[in-house]
């Protein structure tokens, strides 16, 4: 049997007969020796699901059965066999039914489980992974993002433990579902969690009460007929269902066996625009950028400019200000930029193209001098995930940056790196992850560089690969005395030298500082 015992034995008189007639009909074609016969049985799954909700089980069974297929079969027909996949993956859904890798364009799952972070909307609600994922966003984003989605991250993985610290409760991890404020969210964890235990009764009664509360009707049939299809016996959740159609229906529901008061309900569906796939924007749509632009910069600024501050103040701003208070100053008035011609970078990359985007900059692989901007000021990420790249023969570019307060740094190898330059680009404090690995980093006597005195830098570190350090008899204890604002969640150093230290103390630290 398809469907576990434990599960068999919670269902109704009524739904069990129905079971059995399922799985008699699934061994039937299993016993046949047919080339055919996994198609057979997805089949005879997909026709019973028309009539009845189908347990998660049975729909594991199709995909498994795909997989096998698709394992078998030619790679010519992977593409017929990625299209059931997908109806299938479709249909499971409808059916509550869900799985870490139930995307289909825009219809995401907002579940706890990873998947790949592409924009905000992964980032607005409770899941185990979010910081990491806030991480992932911040480095491979082309502009600074907002306070506002800083916020709201921080509200949200503070709630995330809470939320599953209820679980056990189904009535207080509802209402610290409703906090977190996106219907969509709600949904989706309460339908996954139903869909993992249908005879869950109080949780399918919870969720029916807060869509009638808060007039979601269309919607609330659509779960009404569900959960009749699963309880055939009950009778009474019949009748409200039967009066809430009177007053609300009728909805598009896709049964083959419509009860009488259902009756209106089959009329075509009308596609939903949040299930198309998203359109892809490829690096080819992009209007490529005209260099011209720079060219006729400095022919319409105003060389004299009035402002209300003395003009010895308005220069010490300018020549103090950080990034936030620059950018503004720039998009206010081009006499800023002409004073103090410094581009604002999040983030700087090596890749095949040069490409300009939002505050982002690809340079090429072999770059020339000229192709460097000048007094470059870097704020969110430099070189972190060009990883194909990693061996490219850069310029010196150290010198032509005007300030540095990147969060992810990550040096391509090869680069001799004094402590002078290295303080240079960390001495912001900011720095999340540092990867020089690949560095060759020396002091000014031309050894090999403290630990302490770089950790000194680096209050807010999380994940640290460093080329070559030096332990000295003070180093465990310098470590052990700094306060540090995040845990780590790696460390690496490829070679460390030095004089005999405490490795308890060391080991403190270790413990104090990872990431548990």
């Amino acid at each position: 049997m398809i469907l576990s015992k434990k599960s068999y034995d919670k269902c109704c008189p009524s739904y069990q007969k129905v079971i059995d007639e399922l799985e008699k009909k699934i061994a039937e074609i299993e016993k046949c020796d047919d080339a055919t016969k996994g198609e057979k049985v997805i089949l005879a799954i997909y026709q019973f699901s028309k009539r009845h909700l189908t347990p998660g089980e049975y729909w594991k069974h199709c995909l498994n059965c795909i997989k096998l297929y698709m394992y078998n079969s030619m790679p010519v027909l992977h593409d017929i066999f990625n299209k059931l996949r997908r109806d299938i993956i479709k249909h499971a859904y409808y059916h509550l039914y869900m799985s870490s890798d139930f995307y289909w364009g825009s219809n995401y799952l907002k579940v706890d489980s990873f998947r790949p972070v592409g924009d905000e909307r992964d980032l607005d609600y409770p899941r185990c992974d979010l910081k990491f994922c806030l991480r992932e966003f911040e480095r491979h984003a082309t502009k600074p993002p907002s306070k506002d989605l800083y916020k709201r991250c921080e509200e949200m993985i503070s709630l995330y433990p809470k939320i599953e610290a209820a679980k056990g409760d189904k009535d207080e991890w509802f209402q610290l579902l409703l906090k977190v404020n996106d219907d969509k969210y709600l949904k989706d964890n309460v339908e996954f969690h139903i869909g993992y235990d249908f005879h869950d009764v109080k949780l399918w009664k919870i969720y029916i009460n807060y869509l009638k509360q808060n007039g979601q009707y269309k919607y609330l049939l659509g779960i009404y007929s569900k959960y009749c299809r699963f309880f055939l016996d009950d009778d009474e959740m019949k009748i409200e269902y039967h009066k809430a159609m009177l007053e609300h229906g009728p909805v598009y529901l896709p049964w083959k066996n419509l009860f009488e008061f259902e009756k209106g309900c089959d009329m075509e569906e009308i596609e939903n625009p949040d299930e198309k796939e998203d359109d892809a924007q490829s690096s080819e749509d992009l209007i490529p950028f005209d260099k011209s632009i720079c060219l006729l910069f400095y022919d319409t600024y105003k060389v004299y400019q009035e402002f209300a501050l003395p003009g010895p103040t308005i220069l010490y701003v300018l020549k103090n200000a950080g990034h936030q208070v620059l950018r503004k100053l720039f998009a206010s008035c081009k006499w800023f930029f002409t004073k103090q011609p410094t581009p604002i970078c999040y983030r700087l990359s090596i890749g095949p193209e040069e490409v300009y985007e939002g505050e982002s900059l690809t340079m090429k692989k072999y770059p020339k001098k000229e192709s460097f901007p000048k007094k470059i000021y870097i704020t969110g990420n430099m070189f972190c995930g060009t990883y194909h790249y990693q061996n490219a023969p850069l310029i010196d570019f150290l010198p032509k940056f005007y300030r540095c307060e990147a969060k992810f740094i990550r040096l391509p190898s090869g680069i001799h790196l004094s402590f002078n330059e290295l303080k240079s680009l960390i001495e912001h404090g900011g720095v999340i992850q540092l990867d020089i690995c690949e560095c060759i980093l020396k002091d000014e006597k031309n050894e090999c560089v403290a630990l302490e005195k770089i950790m000194a830098y680096l209050p807010n570190i999380e994940v640290l690969l460093l080329p070559n350090v030096k332990m000295t008899e003070e180093t465990p204890h310098a470590l052990t005395s700094m306060k540090f604002n995040s845990e780590f969640d790696s460390i690496y150093i490829d070679l460390i030298s030095g004089e005999e230290f405490d490795a308890k103390e060391f080991l403190k630290f270790l413990i104090v500082s990872f990431n548990s």
